[in-house]
């Protein structure tokens, strides 16, 4: 797809589940990321995962961080969402979609959650209706999925949704004293559908 055409993608700006909202950002989100961040040491839970854990030390820092993430959406460049609970209208965490090749087309799914909220099935939830949105709105031909070798609710939940591995990169990356790699997974239109 060439760049004229994805910018004529209209896809939803919210999705819903049974438990969760799951919407571009908007202007004043900030004060949610920024809440989840110092919240229930997840900070230091997401340092080895998320931008935002290191980068955001303000409130101001999530604000502009949001802003930044709403205006990759409108040029198409990462479709991002935050997560909120329906119950309570608190923001739980994120859906990232990022094209990978437009011509295939291909995305690389990514998300994460508030510590305290992961064991419940609200990231298999959140993953679940991302992949929908996806295949149906974005036309993908395969959903990308890459995760650490040691993340292993992560790659279970990926397994359980029907990915395929496609690659182990053994201890590729290195964080002080301890060593990991990545397993990349991929999930094609027809084994979705």
């Amino acid at each position: 797809m060439n760049t004229s055409r994805k910018l004529l993608l209209e896809p939803s700006i919210q999705i819903e589940t049974n438990r969760l909202l799951i919407r571009k950002y908007e202007k004043g989100d900030g004060k949610g990321l920024y809440a989840l961040l110092e919240r229930n040491d997840n900070r230091n839970f997401l340092v080895e995962h998320v931008d935002e854990a290191t980068n955001v030390k303000t409130l101001e820092d999530a604000e502009v961080r949001v802003r930044q993430l709403s205006a990759f959406w409108v040029a198409r460049n990462r479709f991002v969402m935050g997560i909120w609970l329906k119950e309570t209208n608190e923001f739980i965490g994120n859906i990232w979609i990022e094209p990978k090749r437009w011509e295939v087309p291909s995305f690389e799914l990514g998300y994460y959650l508030d510590q305290e909220q992961t064991g419940k099935g609200l990231a298999t939830e959140a993953v679940k209706r991302a992949m929908k949105f996806i295949f149906d709105e974005l036309n993908a031909h395969k959903i990308i999925l890459i995760t650490r070798d040691t993340n292993e609710r992560s790659y279970k939940l990926a397994e359980r949704l029907g990915f395929k591995k496609e690659g182990h990169l053994r201890e590729t990356n290195k964080e002080g004293n301890h060593r990991f790699g990545l397993l990349y997974y991929g999930l094609l239109r027809k084994e979705y559908e």
